[in-house]
C-alpha cells in the first residue's frame, strides 16, 4: 500500500447541505464568491455543494448551440438536487468572465438569435458593458431555465463586479 503524502489537519465530518452554488471557476473571483457565500449569505464552509465550471451557470442556456454540454449540466444539477435533497440553488456570474469573451462558446450570433444584440445596441454600451449586460440578461434566463427543470428548489442569481474602490460587490439579479 502506498504511503500517504498528506493528511488533513481536521477530522472528516460529513456536512448536510440544502444549497447548490453554481459559479465560474475563475481563480480571480472564486475567493470573493466564497467570501460572499460565507459572510453575507451565512453559508458555512462545507455547508453547500459547489459546482464551479468555466462560465459558471451559463451552461444551462446552451441547449441549442452546445446541446451535449447543456445536457450534462442539466444532469449534474438534477443529480445534485435529487441525491443531496437540495432546496436552494444560487447562481453567480462575474464581470470580465473569459467564457463570455471566447467566441467559440458564446458567439455573437447566439446573442443575436435571442434578440440581445438589439437591446445592447439601444443601450449604446461599450464592449465591456455589453458583456456585462449580456451576462445579467443570461442570469435572468438561467433562473427561468432552472425553474423549468421542475425541481423543488428556490433559485437566486447574483452578479459579481469590481467596484470603483477596488473591491468586489455582488448584485442580486432577477
Amino acid at each position: 500500500m502506498a504511503e500517504p503524502i498528506y493528511t488533513s489537519q481536521e477530522p472528516f465530518v460529513e456536512h448536510e447541505s440544502a444549497v447548490l452554488v453554481i459559479c465560474c471557476s475563475s481563480n480571480a473571483f472564486l475567493p470573493y464568491t466564497q467570501e460572499f457565500l460565507e459572510r453575507h449569505l451565512e453559508l458555512g464552509p462545507g455547508s453547500y455543494d459547489l459546482l464551479a465550471v468555466p462560465g459558471g451557470p451559463q451552461f444551462l442556456l446552451l441547449t441549442e448551440y452546445l446541446p451535449k454540454f447543456a445536457w450534462v449540466g442539466h444532469k449534474w444539477v438534477k443529480f445534485l438536487v435529487e441525491r443531496h435533497r437540495l432546496k436552494r440553488v444560487i447562481v453567480i456570474s462575474h464581470e470580465d468572465c473569459a467564457w463570455y469573451s471566447a467566441e467559440q462558446f458564446v458567439p455573437p450570433f447566439l446573442h443575436a438569435a435571442r434578440g440581445l444584440h438589439l437591446r445592447l445596441a439601444e443601450a449604446g454600451e461599450d464592449g465591456r458593458s455589453r458583456r456585462s449586460l449580456a451576462q445579467r440578461e443570461d442570469l435572468r434566463e438561467i433562473v427561468q431555465a432552472l425553474r423549468n427543470l421542475g425541481l423543488p428548489i428556490s433559485v437566486e442569481a447574483y452578479y459579481a463586479e469590481k467596484s470603483p474602490d477596488g473591491k468586489v460587490r455582488f448584485v442580486r439579479e432577477g
